[in-house]
């Protein structure tokens, strides 16, 4: 129970930051420099410089239906919460009392773009959303399944995009995507971390060898997997190892004094969990 309750807490505070932090991003850089990020709220901001309305009642207005209508599909607990997220993030963007951080456009764009992307990563850390294109590319997905999720999102922000071209200058659309990319990025990096880590599937006939100079000169966990080459149809054994990227010419090193012909396929792992890496 008390561990349930701490779990909760926690969500609780990084959905709490992460609005602070995205509602200050357009507060202080967005907004003021008229740099339209695409989603609902660069709506608002297009509608707010064209009739008057405030950026965080478009939010409100665009997102209440889609919420009523996709809550049994998120679930009642994800939904309610994400809700109140949502409406919180319209209150903060209207109503908290920051000033402009600067009227250079380019500086907007990418701190805009970054301090945002930071806080709807850790809106998503704390298990709930704020809506948006996203979800609205979802219900249509949902509808029209051949649509994928992400064309959708790319469709729908990049008609806003375009859109503050004519609003306000070209000049606005280009800074725009500059800030809509690095938004992602950095959700991206919130929620997964840096890439750190790199997964080696090693195929050697001295595959035994590998392992044994891995394990006891690099302290770091080695899995044979079996396998059979369909060429030659002769079962050897593939090995996996994990390490992190200061580790990674080390273990290559190693590979190759072993075994000169050793094949090697490396990848970027987003986030390893477990015992010598980041805990759960």
């Amino acid at each position: 129970m008390k561990t349930k309750l701490r779990s909760e807490l926690k969500n609780d505070l990084f959905i709490i930051a992460g609005l602070l932090v995205a509602a200050a991003a357009y507060r202080m850089y967005l907004i003021p420099n008229q740099v339209v990020a695409g989603g609902f709220t660069g709506v608002g901001q297009l509608l707010n410089h064209l009739l008057g309305v405030s950026v965080g009642t478009v939010n409100i207005i665009m997102n209440v239906p889609l919420f009523l209508i996709s809550m049994k599909s998120m679930g009642v607990k994800f939904g309610v919460r994400s809700l109140v997220a949502m409406l919180l993030l319209s209150v903060l963007i209207d109503h908290i009392p920051l000033p402009a951080a600067t009227d250079d456009m380019l500086l907007a764009a990418v701190y805009g773009g970054a301090i945002s992307g930071i806080g709807f990563g850790l809106v998503l850390r704390g298990s709930a959303t704020t809506g948006g294109t996203d979800m609205l590319a979802s219900l249509l997905h949902r509808l029209i399944p051949v649509l994928r999720v992400s064309y959708g999102i790319f469709f729908f922000d990049g008609l806003v995009i375009i859109a503050s071209a004519f609003a306000f200058e070209p000049q606005a659309a280009m800074y725009g995507l500059i800030s809509t990319f690095l938004c992602n990025v950095l959700i991206d990096l919130v929620l997964e971390g840096p890439n750190s880590a790199h997964s080696y599937f090693i195929i050697s006939d001295r595959s035994d060898a590998i392992a044994e100079k891995i394990l006891k000169e690099m302290d770091r966990g080695v899995t044979a997997l079996e396998a059979m080459g369909m060429y030659s149809h002769a079962r050897k054994q593939v090995l996996l190892c994990v390490v992190n990227r200061f580790e990674t010419m080390r273990l290559r090193r190693i590979i190759f004094e072993v075994d000169p012909k050793a094949f090697v396929i490396a990848n970027k792992a987003n986030e390893v969990l477990g015992e010598g890496f980041k805990p759960m």
